[in-house]
């Protein structure tokens, strides 16, 4: 079969189409053939070496498929070959490629109906309600700043502040993707690239700030966040894009102290030892998208060799909604002109 593997850490160019066996479904396993493969940022920091949970060389990245089962292992009853599937692989990566031999435990049925390339974003959808009902705690009427709020999570997590009835205020850092941000329905959009951060959140809160801020950057300017909460607001980080925070955290905060802030970081890596909750989480979230209640964004769907070009998609920030990788693909579909 085909697929993506890293011999090398670095750029996109390191993502190498190999020709290597197909996997076998061992005991306790399903053997998934991949329809949609999400790209994102856990990928990203894998091909450049900077992941925590870095596995070893070569290794085929890829944490997150739909697809269907091409065959059971010994000892797996709850599914029949041809069923719609989605797969979480946080645990042990190896998506991107034609198959995918994974713990039945981490297979979750795709309910009929739901199309397989929206079933490959909802894992960006599973993470982002975890960063809202476990790391941040929303409740509905709070106020949230979403940074990245145009990518694929980013999107993810504005879509579902808006059905929890959060007042959302989406960052974004080009007039394309604030367009894109008002389009899904964003309470206020600030353009980063044209307008300081804490006077735009000050004025749209009446200089109360926001209740949470949703940061996946970290980096120099995280602790500066801070002065953007609201009196016991939320600071999360789950992301590092430009690597862990420089300044002394906890300094920062007893610098506020007045102002009681929280800081959290939080990793989907927390609930590796809980499929049952995953499989809620996905239930959930089908249903959600079956009545409207979420509208994944696909920016694009791309053939699994072009996963080189896809990267590069991701590192020079031109995604806007979920990028997909699609073993049965021959060429490139972007939605609405974008690439």
């Amino acid at each position: 079969m085909k697929a993506i593997r890293l011999h090398v850490t670095g750029g996109p160019e390191v993502l190498q189409l190999d020709e290597i066996d197909t996997p076998v479904a061992g005991p306790g396993q399903v053997l998934v053939k991949a329809h949609s493969i999400g790209i994102g940022l856990a990928d990203q920091l894998v091909r450049d070496g900077r992941y925590p949970w870095m596995p070893e060389l070569p290794t085929i990245p890829g944490i997150e498929m739909s697809g269907t089962v091409a065959a059971l292992g010994e000892g797996v009853t709850k599914f029949r070959e041809g069923d719609p599937v989605i797969v979480s692989a946080v645990p042990e990566r190896s998506c991107y490629a034609e198959y995918l031999a994974a713990n039945a435990n981490w297979v979750f049925p795709c309910s009929h109906g739901v199309d397989l390339a929206v079933a490959g974003c909802l894992m960006n959808y599973r993470v982002a309600h975890r960063i809202l009902q476990s790391g941040a705690r929303v409740r509905a009427g709070e106020t949230i700043a979403i940074v990245g709020a145009g990518g694929g999570l980013g999107s993810a997590i504005l879509d579902l502040a808006n059905a929890a009835e959060l007042e959302t205020i989406a960052l974004a850092r080009s007039a394309e993707k604030a367009a894109f941000a008002t389009a899904r329905d964003a309470s206020h959009v600030i353009d980063t690239g044209s307008n300081d951060l804490t006077d735009s959140i000050m004025d749209i809160t009446g200089g109360r700030g926001v209740d949470h801020f949703i940061d996946p950057v970290g980096g120099a300017g995280f602790v500066g966040h801070l002065d953007q909460l609201a009196i016991h607001g939320t600071l999360v980080l789950y992301g590092m894009i430009e690597g862990l925070p420089q300044d002394d955290v906890f300094a920062a905060q007893t610098q506020r102290w007045a102002r009681c802030p929280a800081v959290r970081v939080f990793s989907i890596h927390s609930f590796d030892h809980a499929p049952e909750m995953t499989g809620a989480d996905l239930d959930l979230l089908m249903r959600m998208a079956a009545d409207g209640s979420i509208d994944p964004a696909i920016y694009a769907e791309m053939p699994l060799d072009e996963a080189m070009e896809a990267h590069r998609h991701l590192d020079d920030g031109r995604i806007m909604g979920k990028l997909l990788l699609q073993p049965h693909r021959s060429e490139a579909h972007f939605t609405n002109g974008n690439g």
